[in-house]
């Protein structure tokens, strides 16, 4: 048999041995990953433990980059990407997690308060975005847009590469980005002409937190423009006519943005 049908076989060999032997390692941190993912072993983390998942990216890349020089779209992915990671780690509500996915980035957040410090990236990035990134760039005739979708589930991940090599990456099998990114991307089906803002898109699970736990900003102080809400306005709109097999029959969005005002007060009860 030849040396390449030899190696194929190895390979094969080798799988099979990975198949017999997976299984799943718990974990309570997200910061375990660090330390626990393991390479060539066939073992992913994670368990029971729910984490929250705020994932960020940039609309219409792809039709954007037809039309521009690559140098073009490398310095608006650096100025867009950069950001928000810089947001993701701000010492108060920063992510535990952070990682970037395509042309954005996506952070993950554990303990009682995770729901509330991904809403509040996610509300300090479209502050950001829309007073300052979007129209940053002469693009013509088009305009940069960004999606948010926040989801709260348990994890699945695991390293893909090999030991010594820094060629390799975390790779999430289970639901918790998958469906935040999805999310985002219903970000499209929001009626928005009375609001030309970006909707910040959140699931059941992630709802249910901010209804138990209302001082954290389940009614909004303002409009994001400094306008004032009456009192008992709720922050978030349930969506209509949604169905996914894993989240559910609805999930909520919100236009909200941070105003000098009240900002700090939401803030200061991380």
């Amino acid at each position: 048999m030849s040396e390449i049908f030899n190696y194929i076989d190895g390979l094969k060999e080798g799988s099979d041995e990975r198949f017999d032997s997976f299984k799943v390692e718990s974990i309570s941190s997200i910061k375990a990953i660090e330390d626990k993912a393991y390479l060539e072993k066939p073992v992913w983390l994670g368990g029971d433990q729910k984490f929250v998942c705020l994932f960020i990216d940039l609309d219409d890349s792809s039709k954007l980059s037809f039309n521009k020089r690559p140098e073009t779209m490398a310095k608006i992915y650096d100025y867009f990407t950069q950001n928000i990671v810089d947001i993701l780690s701000h010492p108060i509500f920063g992510a535990d997690y952070i990682d970037i996915k395509g042309d954005g980035a996506f952070g993950i957040f554990e303990g009682e308060k995770a729901s509330f410090k991904a809403l509040y990236c996610a509300i300090t990035f479209k502050t950001m975005f829309e007073k300052y990134i979007k129209d940053k760039f002469d693009i013509g005739e088009d305009h940069l847009s960004c999606k948010f979708g926040i989801h709260k589930d348990t994890i699945l991940v695991k390293k893909i590469g090999k030991r010594g090599d820094r060629n390799y990456n975390e790779v999430w099998a289970g639901r918790l980005v998958n469906n935040a990114a999805k999310l985002a991307s219903e970000s499209k089906n929001i009626n928005n002409l009375l609001n030309p803002t970006l909707p910040i898109l959140i699931s059941k699970e992630v709802y249910k937190d901010f209804y138990n736990n209302r001082q954290y900003g389940f009614y909004n102080c303002c409009d994001g423009k400094g306008n004032p809400v009456p009192p008992g306005t709720e922050m978030f709109i349930k969506s209509d006519n949604y169905s996914d097999e894993v989240l559910g029959d609805e999930f909520y969005y919100t236009f909200v943005g941070w105003c000098a005002k009240h900002a700090d007060n939401y803030i200061s009860l991380i």
